[in-house]
């Protein structure tokens, strides 16, 4: 069940069966030659959608704006001071807790987002006894697997073809076909601002291949994703 989509008795209904909640969490920012600006909070919205259909659980409004500072210089990007995301987590969180709910899940698309939520939780969690979760689904096991055997190394940091695929499977028109990128191998460096993130990518790719990206490649990752949400939603929802 969607709740944009429901009315509050059927949420008053819902709490009387169960009290978790699937929460997308993304970004607005670049996402490199071809990627759309979109990507990681449509990867996340389509992946609890699933769940949340199969499982029988509430889905939220997405949250479609993150932490996104270092992608600042380049146009289209939108980013919530890490201060304003905590901030945001912390009210959807309590929101839910008011109303009964005893377990907040965030699906989650965009690395940036991290550290945020978890400053964000620790004080929630020091201050209420609704207990939150984030898991970022391109950091799924079974996820990963499949990437490695899909990309190798041209899988990248960012803009990258297994994140470009899964949004591929849902708005393929949407997405332009790019030529091979070159790909240096090895570990990002620190980024101390926008500016520097643009003069070190300046497509803004981070040691990705995105022309390997293809509806095919979504298929599976969409599919790992969606079981690795369930597998720790389930372990969430039965923890003492």
């Amino acid at each position: 069940m969607l709740l944009r989509l429901a009315t509050w008795k059927q949420v008053e209904d819902y709490l009387t069966i169960r009290t978790d909640v699937l929460v997308p969490l993304g970004s607005t920012e670049q996402h490199g030659p071809n990627g759309l600006l979109g990507t990681d909070h449509l990867t996340a919205e389509e992946i609890a959608r699933e769940v949340g259909d199969d499982h029988g659980v509430l889905v939220a409004p997405t949250l479609a704006y993150g932490m996104s500072e270092h992608h600042l210089a380049f146009p289209g990007t939108l980013s919530l001071r890490p201060m304003t995301l905590v901030a945001v987590l912390r009210d959807v969180a309590l929101s839910f807790h008011r109303h009964g709910f005893t377990r907040v899940f965030f699906v989650n698309g965009h690395g940036g987002n991290v550290s945020t939520a978890r400053a964000a939780f620790s004080g929630i969690h020091a201050d209420c006894s609704v207990r939150c979760r984030l898991v970022s689904w391109y950091e799924l096991p079974e996820v990963v697997k499949a990437k490695d055997e899909l990309f190798g190394v041209r899988e990248g940091n960012h803009a990258t073809p297994g994140e470009i695929s899964v949004t591929m499977k849902f708005y393929p028109h949407a997405i332009d076909a790019v030529g091979p990128c070159e790909v240096v191998p090895g570990m990002a460096t620190p980024i101390y601002s926008a500016e520097d993130f643009r003069r070190r990518y300046p497509d803004g790719r981070m040691n990705s291949d995105p022309s390997l990206a293809s509806t095919g490649a979504g298929e599976r990752l969409f599919a790992a994703a969606c079981e690795g949400v369930a597998r720790e939603l389930k372990a969430f929802v039965e923890e003492a």
